[in-house]
């Protein structure tokens, strides 16, 4: 009971983060005529959430192995709401350098405090983590879908930046208190498994295996065929099939609503089937390719073409497989008091990526300029990340029925412990 409000208070605990992070996109033609931005000058508002990462996600992940996951869970959520109050300042008086830091800001915490909750909930819940994490990670995605109606309908009713930015604030405040929430019943109820942070870890006594970075490089991949595309989803739904802005907001939610409502089953299953996890992963990575295939493939529409939301459809069930499959098989191939300090070295490889997609995104959009369907190249750039994902993912992790075994029964036993504590509390 205690372990499942402690995942509903994660979920809360991501819902402020996952919400102010999509207001630029939700707001990306507003944005673009009130500050006069070009479409790389807007997508640079997504690069600079990735770049300051690239350096620093892994030293917070080896300062989160050694102070503990609930120090960071505390120290990044309040640094979230800080950084987000910036950029709602910068948004209200038009000072675009300004929600440029605040972004900046927000990416390291951000990045951080997905870190902490994931050192939190491996620690707690080894024996569920595919659908523990797989809630965690889609279930705060519909605060984004939210976002896609809320933030344009605020704009339209006050003609105004300021409204979508200060109710993303105030998102990130009840965030920051449901962490603590969180903090407090972890601390409560576990109070025989005291979180000891480890001060011997370094970067020294990492273990750069072959499994660890070929699930690194294949969750990146697909997070770059994910993240990137849904920036500027609500564009590409308007200029290549036909809906308005506002139509398209509403469209480019059912990808969220989707991968909120699988990932409860598809976590399920990668618990259950942790020997085929090799299979999982196959299926997963060629998910997201047939999802960009689908983009890619449908014509041209001046008209609403409702068909384009089967793509939107395949990409949900595509996250939902990231979250639940993807993220735990990389976790499986860390020990757990180098969980933070994994994740940092795999921040590095994805805050590269986040960074320099969209900046390409924006560059072939703008060099293209005057193609009547130049939002299809752009999609050029997701299918092929997609594409090297696919061919990673074949022979992902080698002798996977001996390793994933082992796997399993490591933790068996960190449950059979688990339940020994909570017997004794």
């Amino acid at each position: 009971m205690i372990d499942r409000l402690i995942i509903c208070l994660a979920i809360l605990l991501m819902v402020g983060n996952n919400y102010a992070f999509d207001i630029p996109q939700a707001l990306e033609i507003p944005i673009e005529k009130e500050f006069k931005l070009t479409q790389t000058q807007f997508n640079l508002l997504y690069s600079i959430f990735a770049v300051p990462n690239i350096g620093l996600s892994i030293g917070g992940g080896i300062m989160i192995d050694r102070m503990g996951g609930r120090w960071g869970v505390f120290t990044f959520s309040l640094m979230l709401g800080l950084s987000q109050l910036f950029i709602a300042f910068g948004g209200c008086y038009q000072k675009y350098y300004m929600m440029l830091v605040g972004r900046a800001i927000f990416g390291i915490a951000s990045d951080l405090l997905h870190i902490a909750v994931f050192k939190v909930i491996a620690r707690r819940m080894p024996h569920c983590l595919g659908t523990a994490m797989g809630l965690i990670l889609t279930v705060p995605e519909l605060a984004a879908a939210l976002n896609s109606f809320l933030s344009p309908y605020l704009f339209e009713k006050t003609h105004s930046l300021e409204l979508p930015l200060l109710f993303g604030l105030s998102l990130c405040i009840l965030s920051f208190l449901s962490g603590l929430l969180m903090i407090y019943l972890d601390t409560k109820y576990d109070a025989c498994l005291v979180e000891e942070p480890d001060e011997e870890v370094s970067l020294s006594k990492f273990k750069l295996t072959k499994p660890f970075v070929r699930m690194s490089l294949i969750t990146t991949l697909m997070l770059a065929a994910y993240v990137p595309f849904l920036d500027n989803a609500n564009k590409f739904y308007h200029e290549r099939f036909g809906f308005s802005i506002m139509h398209a907001g509403r469209i480019v939610t059912v990808g969220y609503i989707v991968a909120a409502i699988s990932s409860p089953i598809i976590g399920k299953i990668s618990d259950s089937f942790t020997h085929k996890r090799q299979a999982l992963i196959f299926i997963s990575t060629l998910m997201f390719f047939l999802s960009h295939l689908q983009l890619y493939y449908m014509p041209h529409s001046t008209h609403p073409n409702y068909m384009s939301v089967f793509a939107l459809i395949t990409l949900g069930l595509s996250y939902a497989c990231y979250s639940s499959i993807l993220m735990p098989a990389l976790q499986s191939t860390v020990p757990e008091n180098m969980l933070a300090t994994a994740l940092g070295i795999l921040g590095i490889i994805e805050n590269i990526c986040m960074a320099a997609v969209p900046m390409l995104s924006g560059f072939v959009y703008t060099f293209l300029k005057g193609e009547k369907d130049r939002m299809k190249d752009v999609d050029i750039i997701y299918l092929v990340l997609a594409g090297i994902g696919v061919c990673l993912s074949i022979g992902a992790l080698p002798n996977q029925d001996k390793y994933f075994k082992n796997q399993k029964d490591a933790i068996k036993q960190l449950y059979q412990k688990h339940e020994e504590n909570n017997n004794l509390i």
